[in-house]
């Protein structure tokens, strides 16, 4: 007899949650991969997905291949604006019998608000904010980084790393956050060039907890960096708010996600 399998994707700039269920919606599991950034990397993107999927796969004696079997995915992944990045996605061989692929906004606004109309603000490794309301759909940010995502864990690196260089050479005086960046490359200037000019916005996003944690040590330096972000984030939710349709607010909600929101390990 055919079975059907329902998954569920949420793909992020950080990290890659997978849900699967069964017909009757009980939950067979939950894994978390790698990063899931089409705009990115469509390859990386997908194995960060099959990579999660499989370790819950795997141990039900589960797989894509099965023909007796029905796989429905519905993907939520960040990089959908990018058009060229969203077809190259699809067109990538995947196995599912159907797939629903739209943007990480878009799905976490409907789970956000049980699919009802409502607006949100996501903050993770870069910044975006959606609404939905009586059928329209508004986007506000989440360009990419870095050339926007102001207010993500990304450019709260990015802003750490330039207030580093600066003291480097003089520009400016340490501080702790200054500090303690310069010490995760063990103080070596070479590593911390070459880092910088290859690193992505999820590895500039892995300098914003050193920012949150001198913050919450009363850094100066380090609370202007966050006052910066959080104006940034405000200038989204304005945005959203002047594109409302009705002038009764809709429910709002503030996701925040991603790995620069966690204390660093030690």
């Amino acid at each position: 007899m055919q079975k059907h399998y329902y998954i569920g994707v949420d793909g992020g700039a950080s990290k890659c949650i997978v849900r699967v269920e069964d017909a009757s919606g009980h939950c067979l599991g939950v894994a978390t991969s790698g990063a899931a950034n089409i705009r990115i990397s469509v390859e990386s993107a997908w194995h960060a997905i099959f990579t999660a999927l499989n370790n819950i796969l795997a141990p039900l004696n589960l797989s894509l291949t099965d023909t007796a079997n029905h796989f429905h995915a519905g993907i939520g992944i960040a990089g959908c604006e990018v058009v060229a990045a969203y077809q190259a996605f699809l067109q990538y061989p995947h196995g599912f019998h159907q797939l629903v692929v739209t943007s990480d906004a878009h799905t976490a606004c409907l789970g956000a608000h049980s699919g009802q109309d409502g607006a949100i603000i996501i903050a993770g490794t870069g910044v975006v904010g959606y609404q939905i309301e009586q059928g329209k759909t508004t986007k506000v940010g989440g360009y990419g980084f870095p050339h926007d995502d102001e207010g993500g864990g990304a450019f709260i690196g990015l802003l750490a790393a330039r207030a580093t260089f600066k003291c480097l050479d003089g520009r400016a005086s340490f501080s702790p956050v200054t500090k303690a960046t310069f010490a995760h490359f063990n103080e070596d200037m070479d590593a911390f060039i070459h880092w910088a000019s290859h690193a992505n916005s999820s590895e500039f996003a892995t300098l914003a907890p050193f920012v949150i944690e001198e913050a919450a040590n009363d850094d100066t330096e380090a609370k202007v960096i966050l006052q910066t972000a959080a104006k940034a984030i405000d200038e989204v939710a304005l945005a959203l708010s002047a594109q409302q349709i009705s002038l009764q607010p809709l429910p709002y909600s503030q996701l925040m996600k991603s790995l620069w929101l966690y204390p660093r390990s030690k």
